[in-house]
């Protein structure tokens, strides 16, 4: 790889210096197991294609209590991003702790992407020093043998979306549940495909749920939407509305199965989404309404409950948090840190002074390669593939301009000036001590070669799926 200079590597060097440290010390380290205790258990829930749209995130259309009642019960991260704002490489950082261009998985798994062999994964570490191992619905990852889990519903529904039965969901909890709850700690991976697409606005119920459906008739300004063609579609808003709303109910139920088992007092459950909703500035983009996502951590004893933590976290963090409270040694490469300084300390400001995001492909055919950079404050977007609706740099005051509307990235302003030279050379040691791919001469060409195949492909055979 190409050096930059002798500031940027030494730049990087220290980075990598000052995380290290930061991981060793037993603070950042705590709580670890007591001996002769079990250790904790882990109940990991993603919701598909959500993005802040709960009531406990402010989103003003619909209620969402089952979510909202479990935000009362534990830290609510007011400011926690994916890797990619995409399915397949979002999942794969947060099962690897790694970032998308390291382990490989640069776009959708179902269509042809997949991660580098010899991944270290979340339940193949977990796996490996006792936990027991769950899933229900997909992985979207590959390849699949990657994730050995030791248990998953003996037989899938009929129904092609069957998480979308939450009812359902809730009985195969139940059945894990009860053969775990007095064995060895466990890790308990449910996704629920909701809201992703289609859920169907004619027919917005499933198994009963949601209990009083929102109608299109009810909706008085319908939402943007991808594609741009359902936008001001009032059916395609309520029955998004309705998907959120069964994926609440979906949650609690999912919740009175775990203390039926009388285990949530000795289980860590953490709620995300793997990207922002299907809006034109969301999925597969670098704003905010992309990569920017719902993370509630309910742990008692340790996350104070009822807590708004608003120091920028990643979905990164959820593999070295889970292996450090289990008592693993984290690989030294994860590109996460362990959340318990935050979570027992919410007003601790000794964290990274930088949180980064990336994109690469979503489809073979939509390529955005992007690298984006925030501090408190300010967020830099740099675009390697300029065009007309994207300039080679995006500059945000996200406190002043939350939506990302007034580019500053040419601001005659000093202060703006010196923000972006920050954080462009912020960016550049990242992308340095990540080793990403698109340093390397001529890899942005072959990714474009790429991109111009699967455009070919599409015209002579088709393509599906977002």
């Amino acid at each position: 790889m190409k050096k930059t200079s002798a500031l940027t590597v030494l730049s990087a060097l220290l980075l990598i210096a000052l995380s290290f440290c930061i991981y060793q010390n037993p603070f950042w380290r705590s709580p670890m197991p007591v001996p002769g205790q079990k250790p904790p258990n882990f109940l990991l829930i993603t919701a598909d294609d959500l993005g802040t749209t709960l009531s406990c995130y402010g989103y003003p259309h619909i209620q969402t209590p089952n979510i909202d009642q479990l935000a009362k019960q534990g830290v609510r991260f007011e400011n926690a991003y994916v890797a990619q704002a995409s399915c397949s490489p979002s999942r794969a950082a947060l099962l690897t702790g790694k970032w998308p261009h390291q382990v490989g998985q640069l776009g959708l798994a179902h269509m042809g992407f997949t991660m580098s062999p010899g991944q270290d994964t979340l339940p193949a570490m977990l796996k490996d020093i006792g936990y027991t191992t769950g899933i229900i619905g997909k992985i979207h990852v590959a390849p699949v043998d990657a994730f050995p889990f030791d248990w998953m519903p003996e037989k899938e529904k009929t129904a092609p979306l069957p998480t979308q039965d939450v009812k359902w969901v809730a009985q195969q909890a139940r059945l894990f549940f009860d053969q775990v709850s007095t064995g060895d700690p466990f890790f308990f991976y449910v996704n629920y495909f909701d809201p992703h697409l289609p859920f169907n606005a004619d027919n917005p119920q499933v198994n009963g749920l949601p209990a009083n459906p929102i109608h299109a008739d009810q909706i008085e300004e319908p939402i943007d939407a991808y594609p741009e063609t359902l936008s001001g579609d009032k059916r395609y808003t309520a029955g998004l509305f309705n998907a959120v709303m069964r994926l609440d109910a979906g949650v609690g139920l999912l919740m009175e199965e775990l203390d039926r088992a009388g285990i949530a007092e000795n289980t860590v459950v953490i709620f995300v989404s793997d990207n922002g909703m299907e809006t034109p500035r969301s999925k597969a983009s670098s704003y905010e309404e992309g990569v920017r996502v719902p993370m509630i951590v309910r742990w008692p004893g340790v996350a104070s409950p009822n807590h708004v933590i608003e120091t920028p976290v990643s979905l990164l963090d959820i593999a070295p948090t889970l292996l450090t409270a289990a008592g693993a040694k984290a690989p030294a490469d994860l590109a996460g840190l362990p959340l318990q300084i935050l979570l027992g300390n919410a007003e601790n400001k000794r964290w990274r002074p930088h949180l980064f995001t990336e994109m690469n492909f979503h489809t073979p055919t939509i390529l955005l390669p992007q690298r984006t950079v925030r501090d408190d404050r300010y967020k830099l977007i740099l675009n390697l593939l300029p065009g007309e609706r994207h300039p080679p740099l995006e500059l945000y005051d996200l406190w002043q301009d939350p939506t990302e509307k007034q580019n500053l990235a040419d601001s005659n302003s000093p202060e703006h000036a010196q923000r972006r030279r920050h954080l462009s050379q912020a960016l550049e040691d990242w992308r340095y001590a990540t080793h990403d791919p698109l340093m390397e001469p001529g890899m942005l060409d072959n990714w474009q070669q790429r991109q111009r195949q699967a455009q070919k492909a599409l015209l002579q055979g088709g393509e599906g799926g977002h």
